[in-house]
C-alpha cells in the first residue's frame, strides 16, 4: 500500500490533471466547435473512460489492470476537464440579459446544488454497491461501481442531445483564443522595443494591428485573471477533504449510537451540508444581505469564504493534535525503530543494539525506539536462552545477528527456533502503519515453521457472522518464516483456526480485533503441533470519535457556499461575451494550481506533525485573503451582458474601459446613464 504522503500526492496529481484540461475545453468552445459540441464530445470521452474502468475491473476479462486503469483514469480526467468550463457558460447562455440577470444568479446556485447532489449520491451509493453487492466470484463488485456511473452518463448524454432544439446554441465566428494569444504576444514583443511610443497599459501596444474591442476585452479578462491570483490557496485547502481529511478520519472511531461510519464516508458530509445551505443562502440569507448592503457583491463573499476555510483548518489542526496522542511512535528522520518478540517458553537474555542487557519474558514484546539509521550502520543483536527452555532441551542456546536499520522504518524481530531446537532470530517485513480507509482492523500473520511434520497449513480467521479470511502458509524446505500481507477485517471477535493436510484442526484461539487497529498474529509450530499463538497490537485501535470532524466540515461547507458559487458567477458575469469560457477555465486552472501547492507542501515534508501542517494552511489562507481584499479594493465592477451591453455598478468607473471605447461593444443600453456615471 502507498504511504499517506504518497497517496496524497497521487490524489492531488489526478485532481490537478482534471482542472488543467479545462483550458483545452475552453479553446474548443470559444474558438473551434462551440460550447454545445465541446460538452458532447468530451462527455463521450468521459463515458469511454468509465466503460474502460468497468471492463478492467472484471477479473474474467483479459485486460491488464496496471495498463488500462491509468488509461481509464486519464480518459475520465480528460473528459471531465473538457466539460467543466463549458457547462456553466452554456447554462448562462440560455438567459436573456439584462432582463434575466436575477434568474442567472439563481442558476449558478442551482448549478452548484446539482453538482453537490451528484457528489452526494455518488459518495452514498458507490460504497453500498461496492460492499453489499458481489459479482464474478469476488466479495466486492467494482464492475458495478464503475458500470453504474457509466450507465447514468450514457443516459445524461442522450437527454442532453434530445434537448438540443430548445437550447440557445452559439458557435464561434472566429478563433478568439488564437487572436487572444497572438495579440498578447504581439503587445509584449512591441513593448520591449525602445523606440515605440509609450502606453499606460501593455495591451495598448497592439492597437496598430488588433481591434480596440479585442484589446478592451482582453484587458477585462486579464483583470479578472489577476483577481484569481490568490484563489489557488483556497482550493489547496478545500481539496484536502479527499486526502488529508480522509486519512485523518481513518484514525478515528466511527461508531455512533451503534452505527458504523467508515472514514471514506465522511466526505458525504460536505455535499450534504451544501445541499442544505444553498437554499438557505439563496432564498433567505442573500436577500437579507442585499437589503442590508452587507456582502452584496461576489468578491466580498469570496473573502468571507476564505476566512471560513481558515476556521475549518484550525478545527482540523485541533482534532489532529488530540489524535496524535493516540498514534504509534514512529522514528524520527534518519532513525529507525524495532520490535522484538520472544516466542520461546522461557526467559531470554538480550544484548540490544545499544549494548544494554535486558531480560525478556516468554511472549513479551519490547520496542527499541529511534535507533540512528544511515542505511549503512550495523547493529549486533545477541540472544541467549537457558539450555532447558521450558521443557525444550536446546541444542544451541546462543544466537547473534547484525541488523541494518533503514531510515523511517519499523521492523519486527521474532525469536524462535529451527527444526533442530537451535535458537533462531527472524526478521519480518517492515510494519505498515497506514490505517484502513474502511475503518477495518488490519492483521498480518507471521508463521514460523519449526518442524517438518505439518504440510499445507492454513490459518483462518472467522467471526460469528461467518466472515472468513484464510492465509495459506507457503510450503518450502528453505523457508522458516512465512508472512502474509495485511488482511482487512471488520472489528469484533474472531476464532483463529489452524489446520493442515494431516490434522483438520490443530488448534484454535479466540482473538479480538478493534476498530482501526493494526495487529501482528505470530505463530510458531513444533513437533507437537502449534506451540505459540499470540496476537500483538502494533498500532492502537481508534479511540477518538469521528463526529469531532463535523465542525471542520461545517466550516469548509460554508466556505464553499460563499467562495465557490460567488467565484464561478463572477468569472461568468465579468467576462466579455466572446471569452466567458476562457475566464471560467482560468477559474478552474486556479483549482489545479491549488492542488499543485498541496503536492509541494507534502513533498517538502516540512513538518513531522500533520497538525502543524493544518495550522500552516489556516494561517496562510488568512494572509491570502487579506491580500485578496487589498486587490479587490482596487477593482471596479464591469458587467458585460450577453447582449454585449455594458453597465457600471454604483457609479464606479472601470479603469479598464475608456469612455470613448464604449461604442465598440454595439448596443449600449441607456447610454446617457452610462456617460453620466462615467463622468
Amino acid at each position: 500500500m502507498l504511504s499517506e504522503n504518497t497517496s496524497t500526492i497521487v490524489y492531488h496529481v489526478f485532481i490537478m490533471g482534471c482542472y488543467i484540461i479545462p483550458t483545452i475545453g475552453a479553446i474548443c468552445a470559444d474558438s473551434v466547435v462551440g460550447k454545445y459540441r465541446t460538452i458532447l464530445y468530451f462527455s463521450l470521452i468521459y463515458l469511454a473512460g468509465n466503460i474502460l474502468m468497468c471492463g478492467a475491473s472484471i477479473c474474467s476479462v483479459q485486460l491488464s489492470k496496471m495498463f488500462f486503469t491509468p488509461v481509464g483514469l486519464f480518459l475520465i480526467a480528460f473528459g471531465t476537464g473538457g466539460v467543466k468550463p463549458c457547462v456553466a457558460a452554456f447554462g448562462g447562455d440560455q438567459f436573456y440579459l439584462p432582463d434575466q440577470r436575477e434568474e442567472l444568479q439563481h442558476f449558478f446556485s442551482l448549478f452548484y446544488f446539482s453538482i453537490n447532489l451528484g457528489g452526494f449520491m455518488g459518495m452514498t451509493i458507490t460504497p453500498i454497491l461496492r460492499q453489499v453487492v458481489t459479482c464474478f466470484g469476488e466479495d466486492t463488485c467494482y464492475p458495478l461501481v464503475f458500470g453504474f456511473p457509466a450507465t447514468l452518463m450514457m443516459v445524461s448524454i442522450v437527454l442532453f442531445v434530445i434537448g438540443k432544439p430548445w437550447y440557445r446554441i452559439k458557435y464561434p465566428k472566429k478563433n478568439v483564443m488564437l487572436d487572444f494569444i497572438k495579440c498578447a504576444f504581439y503587445a509584449l514583443a512591441k513593448r520591449m522595443v525602445r523606440d515605440t511610443k509609450r502606453y499606460d497599459h501593455w495591451l495598448d501596444y497592439a492597437q496598430d494591428k488588433y481591434s480596440r474591442k479585442l484589446i478592451d476585452d482582453m484587458k477585462i479578462v486579464f483583470s479578472v485573471l489577476f483577481l484569481f491570483l490568490p484563489v489557488p490557496l483556497f482550493w489547496s485547502l478545500f481539496d484536502q477533504q479527499g486526502s488529508r481529511w480522509t486519512f485523518q478520519a481513518s484514525h478515528m472511531n466511527g461508531y455512533v449510537f451503534g452505527f458504523e461510519i467508515v472514514p471514506d464516508q465522511m466526505q458525504v458530509i460536505n455535499p450534504a451540508m451544501v445541499l442544505v445551505m444553498i437554499p438557505f443562502f439563496d432564498i433567505i440569507l442573500k436577500p437579507v444581505m442585499a437589503s442590508c448592503r452587507i456582502l452584496d457583491n461576489n468578491l466580498s463573499r469570496m473573502a468571507v469564504g476564505g476566512f471560513a476555510a481558515s476556521l475549518a483548518f484550525f478545527s482540523a489542526g485541533i482534532v489532529e493534535t488530540v489524535l496524535e496522542k493516540t498514534y504509534p511512535e514512529l522514528p524520527d528522520k534518519q532513525h529507525s525503530s524495532m520490535f522484538i518478540v520472544n516466542t520461546l517458553p522461557c526467559e531470554l537474555d538480550v544484548l540490544n543494539p545499544f549494548n544494554k542487557s535486558l531480560t525478556m519474558q516468554s511472549s513479551e514484546m519490547i520496542m527499541f525506539k529511534n535507533m540512528p539509521a544511515d542505511n549503512s550502520q550495523h547493529y549486533k543483536l545477541i540472544v541467549e536462552a537457558p539450555l532447558l527452555c521450558g521443557n525444550i532441551k536446546m541444542k544451541k542456546n546462543y544466537f547473534q545477528m547484525y541488523l541494518t536499520p533503514i531510515e523511517n522504518q519499523v521492523d519486527t524481530v521474532i525469536i524462535g527456533m529451527d527444526v533442530t531446537n537451535r535458537i533462531k532470530v527472524f526478521l519480518t517485513d517492515p510494519i505498515d502503519f497506514k490505517k484502513s480507509l474502511n475503518g477495518k482492523a488490519r492483521v498480518r500473520i507471521a508463521y514460523m515453521k519449526s518442524s517438518g511434520n505439518l504440510n499445507n497449513v492454513t490459518v483462518s480467521l472467522k467471526n460469528k457472522e461467518g466472515l472468513q479470511d484464510v492465509y495459506f502458509v507457503q510450503d518450502s524446505e528453505n523457508i522458516y518464516l512465512a508472512t502474509s500481507g495485511y488482511m482487512e477485517l471488520p472489528d469484533g471477535k474472531y476464532k483463529c483456526i489452524i489446520s493442515s493436510a494431516e490434522i483438520p484442526v490443530i488448534t484454535t484461539k479466540n482473538i479480538v480485533l478493534e476498530f482501526g487497529g493494526i495487529y501482528a498474529l505470530i505463530i510458531r509450530e513444533s513437533f507437537r503441533g502449534i506451540e505459540f499463538l499470540e496476537v500483538y497490537p502494533m498500532a492502537a485501535a481508534n479511540s477518538v470519535n469521528i463526529l469531532w470532524l463535523i465542525p471542520q466540515y461545517f466550516f469548509i461547507s460554508v466556505a464553499e457556499i460563499f467562495f465557490a458559487i460567488a467565484g464561478l458567477e463572477f468569472a461568468f458575469m465579468q467576462a466579455p461575451k466572446s471569452m466567458k469560457t476562457v475566464t471560467i477555465a482560468g477559474w478552474y486552472m486556479s483549482v489545479a494550481i491549488g492542488n499543485f501547492l498541496v503536492i509541494l507542501v507534502t513533498q517538502a515534508s516540512i513538518f513531522k506533525s500533520q497538525a502543524q501542517e493544518f495550522f500552516l494552511f489556516a494561517i496562510l489562507i488568512i494572509i491570502d485573503m487579506i491580500i485578496f481584499l487589498r486587490i479587490v479594493s482596487k477593482y471596479r465592477f464591469v458587467q458585460l451582458e450577453a447582449d454585449s451591453s455594458i453597465y457600471l455598478f454604483r457609479g464606479e468607473q472601470c479603469p479598464l474601459i475608456k469612455e470613448e471605447s464604449l461604442h465598440l461593444y454595439g448596443n449600449v443600453e441607456d447610454e446617457d446613464k452610462v456617460n453620466e456615471l462615467s463622468s
